[in-house]
């Protein structure tokens, strides 16, 4: 079995929704090293869970924070295990600076949205996601990152309770603080639920 194949079942098996393998070889060293692929991975956030938030309904366990964890888990542990055959592998970088976002765009899978999250095809704003960095010769890819799909669409901004949200669209020099008036935010996750792409996927209309 091709090592990809056998590391995307592996992780699906641990709990992942979907994988990744993105070639980062492109960013700079200060910031990667010499990882030259980030595996991405990611768990969608259940249909349910979504609909209570977005009928006002408190959900009867914390999934986000739970998923969010589980995700973390993982990577921690999938780091371990690919050190342990040979290939350096790191699940965290200092001061947190190649986001899950970043690799996400460049795989292809999303593009940012006016909510400041990540935004795909497939899951909406409802995936979590994680990732490790390693040396192991996977194939990997970088694809063409996706411009922001948002137009004229402020209805993230409308449903935020707080306006912590500016409707201003994210570019590549645009800064988290000019989109989300951070002292504003209460994660309420209303943004994310509200968003076109996260009701396909809801309705069932996007891959699960």
């Amino acid at each position: 079995m091709q090592l990809n194949e056998m590391w995307e079942t592996h992780i699906k098996k641990s709990g992942a929704d979907f994988v990744r393998f993105v070639d980062i070889s492109s960013l700079p060293e200060d910031i990667v090293g010499d990882y030259t692929c980030a595996v991405l991975f990611g768990k969608a956030l259940t249909r349910e869970y979504l609909q209570a938030i977005k009928d006002g309904i408190k959900p009867a366990r914390r999934e986000f924070g739970n998923t969010e964890r589980r995700m973390d888990a993982l990577a921690d542990r999938l780091s371990e295990k690919l050190t342990s055959e040979g290939y350096r592998s790191i699940a965290k970088l200092k001061f947190a600076r190649l986001p899950h976002k970043t690799v996400a765009r460049m795989a292809g899978f999303g593009f940012i949205g006016k909510n400041t999250l990540l935004v795909s095809e497939e899951y909406g704003c409802a995936a979590v996601l994680g990732k490790v960095l390693t040396t192991a010769p996977f194939i990997s890819v970088h694809a063409q990152p996706k411009e922001t799909q948002c137009g004229d669409c402020y209805i993230c901004v409308d449903a935020c309770p707080t306006k912590a949200l500016t409707g201003s669209p994210w570019g590549i020099t645009t800064r988290r603080e000019e989109m989300l008036v951070r002292k504003l935010c209460i994660p309420c996750l209303m943004c994310a639920v509200s968003c076109p792409y996260t009701k396909k996927y809801m309705e069932g209309e996007a891959a699960s």
